[in-house]
């Protein structure tokens, strides 16, 4: 009798509390295939205002068109939308009634071509097309480069939002490059593409091929440059059969997107570096992931109990969520970053809230950096609206002691030029020595 009792227990307990809306594509690529996807308990009625459709308990995915549907997603609706149902692209309500009570609506504003609402906790949005790569893990043996830096690597398949200089890539490579960055495709560019293979990457669900990274075989390179060494920024460098593998099947689906380039920009020049950069080796667990399939960023910073450290070129608030981590931290808070109103915004904004928040302002910095207790992420994305949400880009979680010696960066942002400053001020000492003694 106990047994019976718990096993009703946990079965009352599995269920889920009411009726939901699970998903919504208001505008899909064909547009006969808009559908809804709902969860029911019990029988429920799903509605738009205009019209109605009666589903019984389980879940089911509503659309305008059975065939549509099924020609454009692989498998066949339960149900079609009655009467005057319609989901319009401008803006809409969907209603959903179970015994007779509203248990759930959904509001959406205009729909970009392929946007599909979901549920996940909260609603969240993807496109038709994009992809579900997961994040590979492997333990690792490589080098963090911080640039600037003359580091050249020997490729077979170089990505990057643009391609300006081959001189830190030898080897015959293939090129992956966005089709229309901002601007419009660099004259440099252009001439180096003609002595490669180059896909030039569009897509009406990326708002930008904005990733970099290369490949050799098995060796890796994660970079948040674009391939040109002359900022502050970030090279890492590993072996790994299982990352090259992840990054070259990315690559084999995303080649869908090659079009012909679009308007020819500017030239685009830049100052070369001589030195080697500072070199830091490590060895740990490394997890690399694609944008928008994975973005544990947010995540990482909301866990962060002891320190939270972010290094960012710009910060753009448009997506309130990053505030909303930082106004409730009571671990210790650093920001570096090249946008002085960004700088001078957090710091006001640190005040109000009583946070433990530091912020500098470094016009060199180009890379990005976010440190999360134990755990480090190098990305290519910006944070701005696309890049963190719209935009293909490319990200490496670091575990191990080569988090402490990147967490270092802020405790003086000018830690990367220490040696090389001090290298110059013995010279300075030498040279004014010989100058005194032999005159």
């Amino acid at each position: 009798m106990r047994i019976i009792f718990v096993v009703l227990l946990i079965a009352l307990i599995s269920l889920p509390v009411r009726a939901e809306i699970l998903e919504v594509c208001p505008n899909p690529y064909n547009s006969q295939a808009e559908y809804v996807k709902v969860r029911c308990n019990t029988t429920c009625v799903l509605s738009d205002g205009e019209g109605n459709v009666t589903l019984r308990a389980g879940v089911h995915y509503v659309a305008k068109n059975t065939s549509a549907f099924e020609k454009e997603f692989g498998f066949k609706p339960d149900a079609e939308f009655k009467g005057r149902f319609a989901l319009a692209n401008g803006g809409d309500e969907v209603l959903l009634y179970e015994n007779g009570v509203l248990v759930d609506k959904f509001k959406y504003k205009k729909a970009d071509k392929g946007l599909v609402y979901y549920r996940e906790g909260c609603w969240k949005f993807r496109y038709e097309d994009w992809t579900s790569f997961k994040p590979v893990k492997d333990y690792v043996k490589g080098e963090i480069i911080i640039t600037p830096a003359n580091f050249v690597f020997d490729a077979d398949t170089i990505v990057s939002y643009t391609f300006t200089t081959d001189r830190y890539v030898d080897g015959n490579y293939t090129l992956y490059l966005d089709a229309n960055p901002v601007g419009g495709i660099p004259v440099n560019e252009i001439e180096i593409a003609r002595n490669h293979k180059t896909f030039f990457l569009k897509s009406p669900s990326y708002r930008f091929f904005h990733w970099k990274f290369g490949l050799k075989d098995d060796e890796v390179v994660i970079t948040t440059e674009n391939w040109r060494w002359n900022n502050v920024g970030f090279i890492v460098h590993f072996e790994s059969r299982k990352v090259s593998k992840f990054l070259r099947n990315v690559l084999k689906h995303d080649r869908i997107y090659s079009v012909d380039h679009g308007s020819v920009g500017n030239l685009k020049a830049f100052k070369s570096f001589g030195g080697k950069g500072k070199i830091y080796e490590f060895e740990g667990n490394v997890t690399v992931f694609v944008l928008p399939d994975y973005n544990p960023i947010f995540d990482e910073m909301e866990k962060a109990k002891d320190r939270l450290y972010i290094m960012a070129p710009y910060i753009h608030f448009k997506n309130t969520k990053f505030l909303d981590i930082l106004r409730n931290k009571s671990c210790e808070v650093k920001v570096i970053t090249a946008d002085e109103k960004c700088a001078e915004f957090l710091k006001d904004f640190g005040s109000r809230n009583n946070l433990k928040l530091e912020v500098k302002v470094d016009k060199r910095v180009h890379g990005k950096l976010v440190i999360a207790d134990d755990k480090a992420i190098i990305t290519s994305a910006n944070f701005d609206e696309f890049g963190l949400n719209r935009n293909r880009e490319i990200g490496v979680v670091l575990e191990g002691k080569v988090v402490d010696y990147l967490a270092g960066l802020f405790n003086n942002n000018d830690t990367i030029y220490t040696l090389s400053a001090l290298t110059l001020l013995c010279l300075a000492v030498a040279v004014a020595y010989i100058h005194l003694r032999f005159r």
